[in-house]
């Protein structure tokens, strides 16, 4: 048997690259020959590094001789000049995270969507404002917009060139349904490397009263919402850590400007590009996680903090009430900083209730994911293609 995964790149590490890798090894454990379907040739070395796997891949296919380290958003549409190269493929599974069409003839499709990009700007429900309120990123992302939007829409005309499509929360499912209320969605959420951070759990030098974010350091991931609770808990110290971005570098600067107007520099640190050691450093010495990004469609670093044994505190709205029970849900500043307030009084970040955190967030594993994956690679699979068509596979029971 044959299969194709397209993935515009492996080089970039995140989670899209790991959705990637997972389906790989998913496909080769169901005996599938793997052919990759990319725009740039991948790092294999640096892949088995940092993720710690081989992956098994028969043919790669790739659109640019060298490597692009930019245009990220371009590069997954520049796989669809790939996809009349694929031939013979019993499965086509797309996973770069965003709904494009790819019709090819003869095979089953998959499409694995983190959220549609064209509805970032277009929906008001769902608008990022890092591509409103900035001239370089709003003519960075519309052309992209158009293009992404006239294929998608082009394709869900006819139901079967869409295939199955798997998405990484019920909130990325409803906005999907909103526009295309006729396509096969099913939820299936992303696998995190939870025995990254596991091992921090049992931390004996955790802080109760110390809180940690983790977060790339962009405007869209509102973490000044932080450094407001931090106003709120006058007791309590707070870890800002996360990627930064040359491009980001004047939000950085107002996030400074803003911990040094407030006199919060003892209690407030930023640690840009903090190393795998650093942060698990703060996950040992932490007790609550604090995510400050409202509607964000899963969140991973949510789970990955479950994982060291954190109690999670996250907006309300978006694809992260899914992840963690009410009780640890807030919708403004003040219900943040109350949630922190009582966990940290009640005493809620014991040994006993990090391990209970910790295996919440098992749910979201690695193995968990592939052995839901593989369940829909099945079912694809024993679904007949009819000419010209492609049918879907019944609902899971």
């Amino acid at each position: 048997m044959k299969a194709a995964v397209i993935h515009h790149t492996l080089n970039t590490l995140g989670g899209e690259t790991t959705v990637a890798i997972d389906a790989i090894e998913s496909l080769h454990e169901l005996g599938y020959e793997v052919d990759l379907i990319t725009v740039q040739p991948p790092d294999l070395e640096r892949v088995a590094k940092a993720y710690g796997k081989d992956l098994q891949i028969k043919h790669m296919i790739s659109l640019l001789p060298f490597k692009a380290n930019y245009f990220g958003m371009y590069q997954k549409l520049m796989t669809v000049l790939l996809s009349s190269r694929i031939h013979g493929a019993d499965i086509v599974l797309n996973t770069h995270g965003d709904l494009l069409p790819y019709h090819i003839e003869g095979s089953r499709q998959i499409s694995y969507v983190h959220f549609p990009a064209f509805l970032l700007t277009s929906s008001e429900e769902f608008r990022n404002w890092k591509y409103e309120n900035s001239l370089f990123w709003r003519a960075y992302f519309k052309p992209y917009q158009s293009i992404s939007s006239f294929l998608a829409k082009r394709a869900a005309r006819n139901n079967n060139n869409l295939g199955l499509v798997l998405v990484n929360s019920a909130f990325s499912k409803n906005a999907i349904k909103k526009v295309f209320p006729d396509i096969d969605v099913r939820v299936l959420y992303p696998p995190v490397d939870t025995d990254r951070f596991s091992n921090a759990c049992d931390s004996d030098i955790a802080d109760g009263s110390q809180v940690l974010t983790v977060s790339r350091f962009s405007p869209e991931k509102q973490i000044e919402n932080a450094i407001k609770v931090a106003l709120l808990l006058p007791d309590t110290r707070f870890e800002i850590a996360g990627a930064l971005m040359r491009a980001n570098t004047s939000y950085f600067k107002s996030l400074q400007n803003m911990i040094e107007r407030h006199g919060l520099g003892n209690r407030v640190r930023l640690k840009p590009n903090a190393t795998n050691e650093e942060l698990l450093d703060s996950m040992s010495k932490s007790s609550v996680y604090l995510h400050t990004m409202a509607g964000e469609h899963f969140g991973m670093s949510i789970v990955e903090a479950m994982s060291a044994g954190l109690v999670p505190v996250v907006p309300s709205y978006g694809g992260c009430s899914e992840i963690v029970p009410a009780e640890y849900q807030y919708g403004t500043v003040r219900e943040a900083a109350d949630r922190i307030a009582r966990i940290i009084d009640s005493g809620d970040h014991s040994k006993t209730a990090r391990r209970r955190m910790r295996n919440m967030a098992m749910r979201f594993s690695s193995k968990e994911f592939k052995k839901e994956i593989k369940k829909y690679i099945e079912q694809v699979k024993s679904v007949p293609i009819e000419a010209g068509k492609r049918s879907q596979p019944a609902e899971a029971a």
